[in-house]
């Protein structure tokens, strides 16, 4: 079966795009891990795939799927993917109202000069001071679920669990301890963090795609929320450094400690278009 696809990047996180008249939403597990190859385009693997469908009653339908098929989850950084890739077919106004509805929820959006921002509800959840256990070594951490599920640890956690010996893969390691770990019943994704100055260094293993990704949105808000609550940095607004080194700015809106909104800015850009050959699968 051949389909056209687009290769996107939102800030260094890489995307596959297609719409339903390529491949149903519902298709897209059993073929998620095909959609995903892009070695002969870009040379590597895509760390998500969003099906961006048409715009009724003034929101834009986005289904987004990790590379293992597993769904149901927001992502930040494709969200913004989604917006242009519609801007540019033509389903959406550059300059109109956006709304994109992701699993259940609608997001307002909008470009902001040369990025595109994305508006979320606060977090649905927001637990500081949580205790795991791990290695035999105790570890304070916070979870916020901002549509996605997030730990947010500083990466200083990283010597106190392996101590003397530290592993080349020991955030990596650590990360698939955490995002396995049995209190967290739909797994999680796992953020470890350094600060310097205003900026936050951050890098976030990704469940579902189990492995620290080039950015990853909605790890950024959720980061960005254990920093200010916790008045490590308690700017409104932050600068969020991930491994592509593309910076997301999080700008916290709130009535004195009630958080009212979060908004995820940064860039997006389509990288190739390209047809694939992929497995056959039942309309």
């Amino acid at each position: 079966m051949k389909c056209n696809v687009t290769y996107m990047s939102g800030a260094g996180n890489l995307f596959t795009v297609v719409t339903p008249r390529d491949i149903a939403p519902e298709q897209i597990g059993s073929i998620a891990p095909h959609l995903c190859d892009a070695h002969a385009t870009l040379g590597r693997m895509t760390e998500g795939i969003l099906v961006v469908g048409d715009r009724h009653d003034d929101q834009l339908d986005v289904w987004y799927f990790n590379p293992d098929g597993s769904s149901g989850m927001m992502c930040g950084n494709g969200a913004r993917c989604a917006v242009l890739y519609a801007v540019e077919k033509g389903i959406v106004n550059r300059g109109g109202r956006i709304r994109l509805s992701i699993a259940g929820t609608s997001y307002p959006a909008a470009f902001d000069g040369s990025t595109i921002a994305i508006e979320f509800p606060p977090p649905r959840e927001d637990v500081r001071n949580l205790i795991l256990s791990i290695n035999g070594c105790t570890l304070e951490c916070a979870y916020v679920d901002v549509g996605s599920d997030h730990v947010v640890l500083p990466q200083s956690v990283v010597q106190r669990v392996y101590q003397t010996h530290l592993p080349p893969n020991a955030l990596t390691e650590l990360a698939r301890y955490i995002r396995y770990h049995p209190v967290f019943s739909r797994g999680t994704n796992v953020n470890f963090y350094s600060v310097e100055g205003s900026c936050v260094y951050l890098a976030t293993y990704e469940r579902g795609v189990e492995a620290i990704t080039g950015a990853c949105g909605t790890g950024a808000l959720a980061t960005a929320v254990v920093l200010w609550r916790t008045r490590i940095l308690p700017a409104d607004s932050m600068t969020i450094i991930p491994p592509s080194r593309e910076p997301l700015t999080v700008h916290i809106r709130h009535a004195g400690n009630v958080i009212s909104s979060l908004v995820l800015a940064g860039p997006a850009q389509i990288l190739a278009e390209q047809t694939v050959e992929l497995p056959d699968v039942r309309r």
